[in-house]
């Protein structure tokens, strides 16, 4: 026996539109019903939020006094919401042995949308916006734990690294429908405004915040992560960590001796695999290289970032040195373990060049070059082609025909 049913958009103004969903069940008659009746409960009580969340939003817009207690109300409701129209979307897909990501309206706009995942949850002793410090490194001496829903194996190493950047989600914002482009900074004088984004404010077009902390210790038996000089209300869901290394630093010179961020520095540690001066020391392009990089940028072929209006034949060659220069070849293609900014091959005569021809491409310009051990050799640049209708991970696939300069 096979139940097919349709639910559509519902006609009543307070409901959110719902996309469409098939639901189809095999079994037994008493198996469908179940299936059906669960169905129904989640499509009431979806709508049921729809209306109350009106009603709440019109409450808001009213009343001023009592405005954060029906904020926080607004904005328990659009969770609740949510995790509903998310479980529903799992059921349907699971009871049809499909796929949810096939249930979805085909919408353009929703293949650079992203689900996220709560990683773990901050227990600190700000329990409340105020109070809690505007910058963690103002209050070095707090203390707080990350407590994990991931297995700790994925953080093993992590204690090599003194700080960390943690990516959270602003989840005490009471405005949660914030849609003001300009606010005024707390500490601006008089009635200044700027930019939304120009800000730290909790209140974003996407309400991510990302904060730097002091990485203390990891209590793998109790899955905690220790943390200290921190800016996050109590209950924060954490949804990535990462290390921080000093090219995070602006400013910081890898090859120099004498950085202007020595003081900051000696305050970081990174596991020495990280901090290992591994460039290649020297990258030459050839006169037919150079002549055909000219040639790429008069074609406009890395418009509209390097044209020969904005000094974009000197930039590209520069911006390719540097690329060069941090030994961009795959590890996987070859290149053995602990051999970056070396020539892979077995000899290693000083000024001995491999043969091997390696390639990058950059805008619609494929450059190819040799490694050495004094160095990074380019050899040619030649002008490539997409085509726009083969995708693979969303990234544009070379066309077999390959435009070769003159």
């Amino acid at each position: 026996m096979v139940l097919v049913v349709k639910m559509g958009p519902s006609s009543s103004a307070s409901t959110v539109t719902t996309p469409l969903f098939f639901l189809v069940v095999a079994g037994g008659s008493a198996a469908v019903a179940a299936s059906f009746v669960g169905y129904q409960w989640h499509c009431r009580t979806v709508n049921r939020l729809s209306q109350k969340l009106e009603e709440w939003e019109e409450r808001r817009r009213e009343e001023r006094t009592g405005r954060i207690r029906a904020e926080v109300k607004l904005r328990t409701m659009c969770k609740e919401k949510e995790a509903l129209q998310v479980e529903l979307l799992s059921k349907t897909a699971a009871s049809s042995g499909g796929d949810s990501s096939t249930m979805k309206d085909n919408n353009n706009d929703d293949k650079n949308k992203m689900i996220l995942n709560c990683i773990g949850t901050v227990l600190s002793p700000y329990t409340k916006r105020m109070g809690t410090p505007r910058q963690g490194s103002l209050v070095p001496s707090s203390r707080a734990f990350i407590e994990l829903t991931i297995p700790t194996e994925a953080l093993d190493g992590i204690e090599m690294y003194s700080h960390i950047w943690i990516i959270f989600a602003f989840h005490a914002n009471t405005n949660v429908f914030h849609k003001k482009t300009k606010v005024r900074p707390p500490r601006a004088a008089g009635n200044k405004k700027v930019g939304q984004l120009a800000t730290r404010s909790p209140h974003r077009p996407n309400p991510l915040g990302l904060s730097l902390v002091k990485m203390e210790r990891l209590d793998a038996k109790l899955k905690r992560l220790h943390i200290s000089g921190l800016d996050l209300v109590n209950g924060t869901p954490v949804y990535d960590i990462k290390p921080c290394v000093p090219w995070d630093i602006p400013g910081y010179d890898h090859n120099s001796d004498n950085n202007n961020t020595t003081t900051m520095m000696e305050a970081m540690r990174v596991p020495d695999w990280v901090d290992q001066k591994d460039v290649l020391e020297t990258v030459q392009f050839t006169e037919p290289a150079r002549v055909a990089l000219r040639q790429m940028v008069e074609e406009g072929r890395l418009a509209p970032l390097y044209t020969s209006g904005n000094d974009g034949i000197e930039a590209a060659q520069a911006t390719l040195t540097e690329v060069l220069a941090q030994d961009p070849r795959s590890s996987h293609k070859g290149l053995k373990v602990n051999q970056r900014g070396s020539n892979s091959a077995n000899s290693r005569e000083e000024n001995k060049t491999n043969n091997q021809l390696y390639s990058l491409v950059f805008g619609k310009v494929m450059v190819e070059f040799q490694v050495a051990s004094w160095g990074v050799q380019v050899v040619n640049v030649v002008a490539v082609d997409f085509d726009e209708d083969a995708y693979v991970e969303g990234i544009p696939l070379i066309s077999e025909q390959k435009s070769k300069t003159k």
